[in-house]
């Protein structure tokens, strides 16, 4: 079967008239990453190839060269990866390739592949329905047209339908949802409309009817804040296409202005960082139709290609060049992902054992550190490799709570422990060796509340890492600027009850914020600054009792 997008023909469509009003936009609650690249669709070589280019147009890239037809290209949320449609085994079917265009192989058949945040499934259509594929096996069916009874919009002389169609799939930035397309085919080209719909990712559920238009629509797209959904609207026989942001909950609906001089604003996508929308613009029946971008509002118009070809099916590479790790406490195993967003793991420790990353011999590297709570040994390894411990030896209680960091500035993190039972920092600038125990604190000073969650940061960029406090159960958090007893410096409120807290330098500005792990959904949440406010950065990754550890260890 022929893809939706192949071409605009197959958007003609007859208007059935519905009134929306216009509403002033929401401003961006997070965003989900960094602009990458952009994969889209091109005939420029005389049939429809996915191509490759930088987010400012440049860079082209022919990515499939292959005679068949390569369309509907969609990003792992790694950005390692893109899913796309083919028919080169005579068939409509789904494919997996690097982002350079490598290993290509095949999946399964159907269209509109769509990769799911965690990156653990794809939702695709197939006959008319939609599926979500699980990578490790198994799929499930997600809308039946055939035997849903969905509501329409209201018309006064419904055509005879003769078909019905789901098609283009697009996952909520959560995974907890699905948005995609019904379309409704009458007796006649006239009698036809479309409408868009969410769903249950998981299970076969009435979808919730958003308002939509009669006109038939290009495929959605979801904010990275999961608050509106995209999408291109179609008129009358195709004579005007236009772009639509329509609120998650179907509550609010905004049509964006077409730029002078065109009728056409068809494909929309949006950006990893929230802050664009790509789209192909252009005139009915005229070369070139060319991709620009615009703010979310419709204005800032700038364009990234200018040629004769037709494009569509905008797809932007997400980034999180932010590196962190997650540790399995129940198997031992540790995951560090660096920049790129390649993960190496490996097995250190033995299960139930507190992780952090110190680096113990200064050579810059932050390496593997454990806390045996239960009797208060350490374990240092000097390499991001599976291995026993280059350092070993003991401090504190049993159920002290380690601190790793440097507290003096000298270039080497030592550990030191926070004893819940006494609400008391105890802090020491030098590391034990040889099974031996590190005698008694330096300095040590009262800070904080009982249940309160310590954690390490260098928060005001002086080059020594002192101790803030996280109280899980109201996101308040607060820290010390210098290692001694006192009141906060600062205090403000981060996360949400039960999210686990840590520290890094994520912007590279010389002062480490906060990031959250939030176990009910395997998020983490990234704030560049010290105060009150939401999360400048997102991304899925990791298990649910999986434990956050931060860190220099990425050099690349």
């Amino acid at each position: 079967m022929a893809t939706a997008r192949s071409s605009w023909s197959r958007l003609t469509i007859a208007l059935l008239v519905l009134t929306i009003v216009p509403i002033a936009l929401p401003a961006p609650a997070t965003v989900s990453g960094q602009n990458g690249k952009i994969a889209f669709v091109t005939d420029r070589d005389g049939n429809a190839e996915i191509y490759l280019m930088d987010s400012d147009g440049s860079d082209l890239v022919n990515l499939t060269q292959n005679p068949a037809r390569d369309s509907s290209p969609a990003w792992s949320p790694d950005g390692r990866q893109i899913a796309f449609a083919s028919d080169r085994s005579g068939e409509s079917a789904i494919y997996i390739m690097d982002a350079n265009g490598s290993d290509v192989r095949l999946l399964t058949s159907g269209e509109d592949p769509a990769w799911s945040p965690d990156g653990h499934a794809i939702a695709l259509t197939r006959n008319g329905s939609v599926y979500v594929l699980r990578l490790t096996g198994g799929e499930i069916r997600v809308t039946d047209p055939a035997t849903d009874d969905h509501p329409r919009v209201p018309i006064s002389t419904p055509p005879t339908t003769v078909a019905i169609v789901d098609r283009s799939p697009a996952w909520s930035p959560d995974g907890a949802r699905l948005a995609f397309v019904r379309h409704y085919q009458g007796g006649t080209p006239t009698a036809a409309f479309a409408q868009l719909f969410t769903t249950d990712a998981t299970a076969l559920q009435l979808p919730e009817m958003m308002p939509s238009t009669s006109w038939t629509l290009n495929p959605p797209d979801w904010s990275p804040d999961g608050r509106r959904i995209v999408i291109g609207e179609v008129s009358t026989h195709g004579l005007e296409v236009q772009t639509v942001l329509v609120a998650a909950d179907g509550s609010e609906v905004v049509r964006l202005p077409i730029p002078s001089g065109f009728d056409r604003s068809a494909f929309p996508a949006w950006s990893p960082d929230g802050r664009r929308i790509i789209s192909v613009m252009g005139r009915l029946n005229t070369i070139p139709l060319d991709f620009y971008t615009t703010s979310p509002d419709g204005s800032d118009l700038v364009n990234l290609t200018d040629d004769s070809a037709f494009g569509f099916d905008p797809a932007w590479q997400p980034l999180n060049p932010y590196p962190v790790g997650l540790v399995d406490p129940s198997t031992g195993i540790w995951y560090l992902r660096d920049r790129d967003a390649a993960v190496t793991s490996f097995y250190y420790g033995s299960p139930g054992d507190y992780p952090f990353l110190g680096d113990w011999d200064g050579d810059g590297i932050e390496t593997p550190g454990l806390y045996r709570q239960s009797d208060g040994y350490v374990y240092l390894r000097n390499s991001n490799t599976q291995g026993i411990a280059d350092i070993r030896f003991f401090f504190g209680n049993p159920g002290d709570i380690p601190l790793a960091g440097d507290f003096d500035g000298d270039g080497v993190d030592t550990i030191s422990i926070y004893r819940p039972s006494e609400t008391r920092v105890y802090v020491i600038n030098e590391l034990g060796s040889k099974d031996g125990g590190l005698g008694q604190a330096e300095y040590s000073y009262l800070f904080g509340d009982p249940g309160d969650k310590p954690f390490v940061g260098d928060f005001d960029g002086d080059g020594i890492d002192t101790v803030g406090l996280h109280r899980e159960s109201t996101g308040k958090v607060y820290y010390r600027d210098s290692n001694t007893q006192g009141i906060a410096d600062n205090t403000f409120v981060y996360g949400d009850p039960g999210d686990r807290l840590f520290a890094h330098d994520w912007n590279g500005d010389g002062m480490d914020s906060p990031a959250v792990f939030r176990p009910v959904n395997s998020t983490l949440y990234f704030r560049f600054s010290n105060d009150d406010g939401v999360a400048n950065v997102r991304y899925i990754w990791g298990g649910a009792n999986w434990l956050p550890v931060a860190g220099d260890f990425d050099t690349s």
